[in-house]
């Protein structure tokens, strides 16, 4: 038998004793809640095919540290994105498909890190269809604001628009099919295709209708200001007067079908920072000078070292269009002085963010050879 002066005393220890073993005391495990974010590996179960107006519903299953598995799906908070495709409820995982379309769906447990957090990538599509994909290129340069259309086979009058990169999405799409590719001032181009699965098509063959004009030459840039300049941000000064006013430079143009390459042959052009690119469009020139980013350092555009301390940096996006013999636009974007105390130190002193600053390049004439 028992002493039952050291049953009391067992008692007594496991009682108080808070989160410590204890030999003999029976302890219920830690709930799901009371489980560390840092100790769960997140995945997420789902049905491939989904269609437009079915329900459905996602699993989340979470793989904890001592090797065991535990349905999580009411514990994590659910979203969809985008949620024109499809709309989830947030505690239960349940969802309705919406449209056609690709969609992510997220789970999140707590505020844990990236174990905590898993996500997938469905395609919403009517029942036996698939998705076509492709990119529409000119010269192997991307043909933005493009239409893409099916005009014959299962998926007619589906149409997308091309984006940045010159690629579109079609869903819905089987079996034999028409697909036609158009933007003004380009010649259409139509391809017959058989989608027995989710495949591409290219076309990279775009051309313009009329024939490319030739550019390559020199030039004179001139870039002046933005009259209505706004007072920058952060405590940056605004661009001095003799920044303000006109500024030329030597350009050298190169052309490989539509696209250009500027290229500023000043001695005090810095020579990492001294070109940017170009491409002639059915109704513009579009000029792109430097990534599109401003305040980070001479790589924002074009350099051009004014003092053994300082430079002037140009960048941004510039739509011309012939005005004359000479293109004219506007460039949207940043002009902006760098002062240094070292070689590898640059501070932003002054700036000028606008969308009105003049942009004109203008051919310079060469001298007549005599016979």
């Amino acid at each position: 038998m028992s002493d039952p002066r050291i049953s009391s005393r067992m008692l007594i220890l496991c009682l108080a004793a808070t989160g410590a073993a204890c030999s003999g005391c029976n302890r219920s495990p830690a709930s799901p809640s009371n489980v560390p974010a840092s100790s769960i590996k997140l995945s997420i179960t789902a049905p491939y095919a989904i269609a437009p107006g079915q329900t459905v519903s996602f699993v989340a299953t979470a793989s904890l540290s001592d090797g065991t598995t535990q349905d999580y799906t009411r514990k994590v908070a659910w979203s969809a994105f985008p949620t024109s495709v499809l709309s989830i409820t947030g505690d239960t995982g349940e969802a309705t498909a919406l449209a056609a379309g690709d969609v992510t769906i997220a789970a999140r447990f707590g505020m844990g890190g990236p174990g905590s957090q898993a996500q997938i990538t469905r395609t919403v599509l009517p029942p036996n269809t698939y998705r076509l994909t492709g990119t529409v290129l000119e010269s192997g340069l991307p043909v933005q604001n493009a239409t893409v259309v099916v005009v014959s086979g299962t998926g007619a009058g589906l149409s997308a628009t091309t984006g940045g990169d010159g690629g579109y999405r079609l869903y819905g799409v089987a079996g034999v099919i028409q697909v036609k590719f158009t933007k003004p001032g380009y010649d259409d181009i139509v391809k017959p295709f058989t989608a027995t699965q989710d495949d591409v098509l290219d076309f990279p063959e775009a051309h313009q209708t009329a024939a490319l004009p030739s550019l390559a030459g020199t030039y004179t840039l001139t870039l002046s200001a933005d009259p209505g300049c706004p007072t920058p941000p952060g405590g940056v000064a605004p661009l001095p007067d003799n920044f303000r006013q006109p500024r030329s430079y030597a350009v050298s143009v190169t052309q490989d079908g539509p696209a250009l390459t500027l290229t500023l042959t000043g001695p005090a052009i810095m020579p990492q920072e001294n070109h940017f690119t170009g491409r002639l469009e059915p109704d513009a020139t579009e000029f792109q000078i430097g990534f599109g980013y401003f305040g980070d350092g001479l790589d924002d555009g074009v350099a051009e070292q004014v003092s053994s301390m300082q430079w002037f940096v140009f960048g941004g996006q510039v739509p011309a269009h012939k005005s004359g013999s000479a293109m004219t636009g506007h460039l949207d974007g940043a002009l902006e002085v760098y002062t240094s105390s070292s070689p590898t130190s640059y501070i932003l002193a002054a700036q000028c963010i606008a969308s009105n600053n003049q942009f004109t390049l203008t051919p310079v004439a060469q001298p007549s050879r005599r016979h």
